[in-house]
């Protein structure tokens, strides 16, 4: 029994193999976890240039109608390819400070059925600092569904919000 023994622990052909049989799942899940996270970061970037494409164009006109912001939305969800745009939402709101206090002067929820922004003038005090200063507003949101949730959790909730002055006048309107 001894002979076989000293055998048994001099035999070192298995070693390897039986070292990457213990490593393995290791780095499957650190990779896995390593891609999903970099999709997430990814889905992150591209909502937060969705919104501040929609905020720049809708700060581009002069007046806005509903037919405009969809047209505007769709050009929105075309930022958020290759990943799925059915948990987007992204609501607009115009803040203008008029006598010093900021206010919100419209808001459109329509693109993708978004909540309307619970304080828009809250959120645009620090950008319209002066009477006469105006400022749209779009905050978006997505759900992120994670392909690979093996380690990481299987969605997210990513939010952005973004804001543009008036280019043509010194408020936007809405009709």
């Amino acid at each position: 029994m001894r002979p076989f023994l000293r055998r048994f622990r001099a035999a070192r052909r298995a070693t390897s193999a039986i070292e990457f049989a213990i490593m393995a799942p290791v780095l499957l899940a650190l990779s896995t976890g390593a891609v999903g996270l970099c999709l997430a970061i990814r889905a992150r970037t591209d909502l937060t240039q969705a919104a501040a494409a929609m905020s720049q164009l809708i700060a581009t006109q002069s007046t806005v109608t509903p037919a405009q912001i969809a047209d505007f939305c769709s050009g929105a969800t075309d930022e958020m390819t290759p990943y799925a745009t059915s948990g987007l939402q992204i609501s607009v709101a115009s803040v203008t400070n008029s006598n010093g206090t900021p206010a919100a002067d419209w808001s459109n929820t329509s693109c993708g059925n978004g909540s309307a922004i619970a304080s828009p003038a809250t959120l645009a005090a620090a950008v319209v600092p002066n009477t006469g200063d105006s400022t749209i507003v779009v905050q978006a949101s997505y759900v992120f569904h994670n392909p690979l949730s093996l380690v990481l959790p299987a969605t997210f909730s990513l939010s952005a919000v973004a804001y543009a002055r008036p280019r043509a006048n010194t408020t936007v309107a809405y009709n």
